[in-house]
C-alpha cells in the first residue's frame, strides 16, 4: 500500500471526526451550514489534492526515470481474456508495464482490443515476437499505438 493512501485516509478521518464533533456540539444556528460546507470542501477537494502530492513525491515506480515507455496496440484479443491473462502471456516475451483492455461503455463487455505499455527499447522486439501469435485461439495483431489526437 502506498504511503500517500494511508496519509489520505488519516486526513479524511481527522476531518470526518472534526466535522462530527462540530455538528453534534453546536445547536442549530446560522454558522452550521457554513461549517458543514467548509468540512465538505476540505474533505472533497483538499484531501485528494494532498494525497496526490504525497503519492507523487513518495511513489517508487517500477520503471526508472531514465527508461521511457511506449504503448502498443493489441488487436483481435479474445473477448474472455482479462488484463491479468494478457499481462501474463506478454510477460513471456517482453517487460510489460501495464495493460488496458477496452470495454463497451453501455454493456461493460470487452471490445477485443487494448493497449500495453512496454519499455521503449522493447517495442520493435515486441511487435516482431507477438504480431500474428496465437493467444487463446485468436491471432493477435500488435502494432505501435498511434498518439491520441486532441479534439478542440
Amino acid at each position: 500500500m502506498k504511503v500517500g493512501l494511508i496519509q489520505c485516509a488519516l486526513i479524511s478521518a481527522i476531518f470526518a471526526i472534526a466535522g462530527y464533533l462540530v455538528f453534534t456540539s453546536t445547536s442549530f444556528d446560522a454558522s452550521l451550514p457554513v461549517t458543514v460546507a467548509v468540512s465538505l470542501l476540505v474533505s472533497g477537494i483538499v484531501t485528494p489534492w494532498l494525497a496526490s502530492l504525497f503519492s507523487n513525491s513518495s511513489s517508487s515506480s517500477s520503471v526508472s526515470s531514465s527508461q521511457e515507455t511506449a504503448t502498443l496496440y493489441v488487436g483481435n484479443l479474445p473477448y474472455k481474456a482479462n488484463e491479468d491473462a494478457v499481462k501474463e502471456y506478454f510477460k513471456n516475451y517482453i517487460d510489460v508495464q501495464s495493460v488496458r483492455l477496452m470495454k463497451d461503455r453501455r454493456t461493460g463487455k470487452r471490445k477485443g482490443y487494448g493497449f500495453i505499455e512496454v519499455l521503449t527499447s522493447d517495442v520493435d522486439t515486441a511487435i516482431s515476437k507477438l504480431n500474428d501469435k496465437v493467444f487463446l485461439e485468436r491471432t493477435l495483431k500488435v502494432r505501435a499505438a498511434k498518439d491520441k489526437i486532441a479534439v478542440e
